[in-house]
């Protein structure tokens, strides 16, 4: 049983060490978007009181005070339900490691720099880094990018909704995704018989998809959101420092190298995407218990969710990453992967543009060219997937399924 001093005590904690473990930004006025799981906030309404050491959204009502916060912020951005003594004792742990609050009570409203704090796979970096924009001496572009980089909040898993890649267990109805476990938190916490029956009918109605975060976890890859000199973007940090084969989850697709890659992915569509650190391809595998056995299929895709596309169809794939690492691939190919017994069938799913087709046609010589030698027994099998000519990308394609929910064709 917490004490009510302690309470009290915990509602005086600086919310600046709240919004700093969860990478949460404020404005020059001291403003932030909602941290409201269920409002999607895309500009700061949140404003703070420093009398009520209370922050209030203008958008939906809500008033925050720091336990409301840190509850909240726990499950928009880590997806954790955080009870509210779990919450308090947290928060005293932030406050015992900031050295007390005697003299930090408040949100200022300076545009000084934040500090905000991550822990990560991917890079041996410090664990609180400085989200200012401004560049360390003999930072990379790499290092620069992934200092200033935080977990994903609703925004930007949105984001992901709208390119039908689901993180988490969801219902697709109406157009609009549902994560179930916004709905199940629903159903518990409403009293209103018609919302209970509009929540029952989404998840009697709507499509389910699987979630695909605990592949991304067992092949070390990392979802972040990235603001840096006004581009908001995604950022997708894959880890290559492994132990062994096993460690990866990426049987004998291990590729020996103990560097890192992030993959930038720009969300306004104003800036050009780009790969960042070790510019290589990656296998993502699926984990025996998810492998579908009745395909050996491995699509070859262009970009990162191109192949997150495939993942959502129960496929193992390849993100490029770039067209430009065709030719490393193919290397790949020749000198260190072996064709095996069981006949994997690689699956070429590039682009519809000119360079895409070029790509198309290389990989097809390539593999048409292939003679095996001793010790290698057997030559490559391949195809090429041939989705609708319409859609730009696989990616495209999978959207267009995901949401139009009629005459549903699997990728495969």
């Amino acid at each position: 049983m917490i004490d009510e001093a302690t309470i009290q005590a915990v509602k005086t904690v600086d919310m600046n060490l709240i919004l700093d473990e969860f990478g949460w930004e404020k404005n020059k006025y001291g403003q932030i978007r909602c941290p409201h799981p269920n409002h999607n906030d895309s500009t700061p309404s949140c404003s703070y009181s420093a009398g009520r050491n209370k922050f209030k959204c203008f958008g939906c009502g809500e008033i925050f005070d720091s336990v409301d916060l840190y509850q909240c912020l726990a499950e928009k951005v880590n997806g954790r339900m955080v009870p509210f003594y779990r919450a308090v004792e947290e928060i005293l742990e932030l406050d015992a490691i900031a050295g007390g609050n005697k003299n930090s009570v408040g949100i200022s409203n300076s545009s000084q720099s934040n500090t905000y704090h991550f822990s990560s796979n991917c890079g041996n970096y410090s664990p609180s880094n400085t989200y200012g924009g401004k560049k360390a001496q003999g930072s990379s572009p790499y290092e620069l990018i992934t200092r200033n980089s935080r977990p994903i909040t609703g925004y930007e898993l949105n984001y992901l909704h709208d390119r039908g890649i689901m993180l988490y267990d969801s219902f697709v109805y109406g157009g609009k995704v549902h994560t179930a476990q916004s709905i199940d938190k629903a159903l518990q916490e409403t009293a209103d018989q018609q919302g209970i029956d509009r929540l029952q009918e989404i998840k009697d109605k709507g499509v389910f998809y699987k979630g695909i975060a605990p592949i991304l976890r067992a092949n070390r890859i990392q979802v972040r959101h990235n603001y840096y000199q006004g581009v908001n973007s995604i950022i997708y940090q894959i880890d290559y420092a492994a132990d062994n084969d096993d460690d990866l989850c990426c049987e004998q697709f291990f590729r020996d190298t103990e560097k890192h890659m992030a993959i930038q992915k720009t969300l306004d569509g104003n800036h050009v995407k780009r790969a960042l650190g070790t510019s290589d391809f990656n296998f993502i595998t699926l984990g025996m218990e998810q492998n579908n056995p009745a395909s050996n299929d491995i699509y070859i895709c262009e970009g990162i969710e191109d192949a997150l596309s495939c993942v959502m169809n129960g496929i193992r794939c390849i993100s490029l990453n770039s067209i430009a690492n065709l030719k490393s691939l193919m290397h790949y190919l020749s000198e260190d992967y072996y064709p095996s017994y069981h006949k994997e069938r690689f699956v070429i799913c590039f682009d519809h543009d000119e360079g895409g087709q070029r790509a198309t046609q290389e990989l097809r010589d390539f593999f048409e060219a292939y003679t095996p030698t001793p010790p290698r027994k057997w030559k490559y099998d391949y195809a090429v997937c041939n989705y609708p000519q319409q859609f730009h990308d696989i990616n495209d394609y999978w959207v267009s399924k995901v949401f139009q929910q009629k005459n549903y064709i699997p990728l495969r």
